[in-house]
Parts: structure tokens; sequence; C-alpha cells
């Protein structure tokens, strides 16, 4: 039968540097002002696996990219979850052809099951942080029938690294963060319908990202031993401004999966950051979309008078 310890070495090829692991009980449900994708999350391991014993918690890290002045920017989270995603599948695979079952899912809330763990605290950004790694990391569940060994801690109260911090509140432009690790997603830039325009107020806020923000986590001392990197050649081709307000956007698919590179999402977050990274080069693509149905046209429109603006 396998241990614990199997499950990290079979584990870490995979990418995952911290493998933990707890008990099936349920953790307390989402609270009623979060988000309405973590509304539909459940609380209850057995939900997923009736059979379930334990709930392994995996972190794989990663680096965040170098900003590249005048060019889309996507959150590195996004690119790592992408693969952690698939090679959880892979490992929660490996498990069960030893004969146990295993369920890698995303329906769960993972973050206070790796509380629970052992496997990190929780910051006032409502990021978990895992020890030198910091909140760079992806996080994955897989729930199995295995009698592991686990760790089942009481609900921890805020890291101890941010009770006299409030660096990332003072980072974020929206004034999203509430200081007690609860976000008011009325304020957060990143929880706006994406088929509605973002307010004006908040067009500049997304600078120059596609998708994600990081402004909280570049912000945390957390992440202090955490240090960027270049995005890979190919994917800094994929984020080329002139490429997505063409239409080109899937040549993102592979790096961030289907359901986050999607053509209404990629499209509206570079026309803002085609005027906010100060792109009058791309005005004719900018002037082309202006017609194009809401919200799209709208952030089009908005870009091109910005960068008109600018250049009176």
């Amino acid at each position: 039968m396998l241990t614990l310890e199997t499950i990290r070495s079979m584990a870490r090829p995979l990418g995952f540097e911290r493998v933990a692991a707890t008990d099936a009980s349920p953790v307390e449900p989402t609270p009623p002002q979060a988000h309405r994708q973590a509304q539909a999350l459940t609380a209850d391991p057995r939900g997923i696996l009736p059979e379930a014993r334990s709930v392994l918690l995996l972190a794989m890290p990663y680096a965040p990219y170098r900003p590249r002045p005048g060019c889309a920017a996507v959150d590195a989270y996004y690119v790592a979850s992408n693969r952690a995603h698939e090679n959880a599948r892979r490992l929660a695979e490996a498990i069960a052809e030893t004969g146990a079952k295993a369920v890698m899912t995303a329906s769960l809330r993972v973050k206070p099951l790796a509380v629970r763990a052992g496997l990190g605290r929780m910051g006032r950004n409502g990021l978990l942080a895992v020890d030198q790694l910091g909140t760079r990391v992806s996080l994955q569940v897989i729930v199995t029938d295995l009698p592991l060994e686990t760790t089942c801690l009481a609900d921890a109260p805020l890291d101890e690294r941010c009770v006299n911090c409030h660096a990332c509140e003072r980072a974020c432009p929206a004034r999203a963060l509430r200081g007690d690790g609860s976000l008011d997603i009325t304020r957060c830039v990143r929880a706006q319908p994406e088929n509605l325009p973002l307010p004006e107020a908040m067009r500049l806020m997304t600078g120059a990202s596609v998708l994600g923000c990081d402004l909280c986590q570049r912000s945390c001392p957390r992440n202090a031993q955490v240090g960027e990197v270049d995005e890979p050649e190919a994917l800094a081709a994929a984020l080329d401004l002139s490429r997505l307000l063409a239409g080109d956007w899937k040549g993102l698919i592979p790096w961030l999966g289907k359901n986050n590179a999607r053509r209404l999402r990629l499209m509206n977050r570079a026309a803002l950051a085609a005027a906010n990274e100060g792109r009058t080069d791309l005005l004719p693509l900018l002037e082309a979309l202006s017609g194009e149905p809401e919200p799209l046209g709208s952030h089009a429109r908005w870009s091109a008078e910005t960068l008109k603006n600018r250049m009176r």
C-alpha cells in the first residue's frame, strides 16, 4: 500500500515540491460574500469520493515573469496552474494504477484543506503561503481512499508575518482587500463580469495584464525569496498585443488552457493594455474594433480615445 512518502516521491518529478495530507472530513462552507465561482466549491471531500479517507494537497512552485514595457502580460500563476492541473491528474492516475481510488478535483475548497494539512498559512491577501515558496504556488487536490498519515490542524490564525504588515492592502489600487484575508468582490478588478464593459475607473488598474493581477503578490514580503524570470519566447510571442487585437489568441491555449484562454477575455484586456502601455502604433487596430459588440467595442473606443488624448 502506498504511503505519504511514496506519493511524495511520485509527485516530485511532476513538479510538486510540497505534498501534505489531511483527513476527509468537511471544512467550513464558502462564505456567502465570496465570488460566485467560490460559491460553487464543495466543502466535503466525500462529496467527490464517498469512500474518501485522505485528501492530498499538492503545491507546485512557480516564478513570476519580469514585466516587459509596451507588451501584454499574463500572471505566471495561470501558466503554472495549467501545468499543475494536468500533472495532478497524472499523479491521481498513477495512484489508481496501484489499486487505490484517487480522484483529482478542482471542486473542493483547497485553501482551508491546505491550512488544515499544515501546508501553509493564510495572509491578508487571502492567499496561502508555503514556507519559502511564498504564495507563488499552484495548489492541487487529490481525494483518495488510502489511509495515509494525515495532519489535522485546527483553524490557524492569520500568518504571523502578516500581523504588522499591510503591504498587500496598500498595493491594491481598487482597495479590494479587507485586511482580514477576505476580498470585496465588488471592488476587485479580476472579479468583474467579463461580458460587461469594465467600469472606467478600473480600466487603468488593469495595466498591461490580459489575465490576472499579481499586485498583492509582488508586494508581499512572504515572497521575498522568489525571484523573477523571463517569459518563455513562445509565450511572449503569443502575448504580442498586435496579434491579440487582430484576433490571433489561440496561441495562448497551450499555456493557459482552454478555460482561461478565451477570445473575449483576452481581446478585452488587450484593448485596455494597448492604452495603458501607450501603444499609439495600435490605434488602427483599436479603431477597427470600436464597432465590435460590447464589451470589446467599448474597451477599444476608450483605449483609442485615451491614446489620442495623450498625443495631443
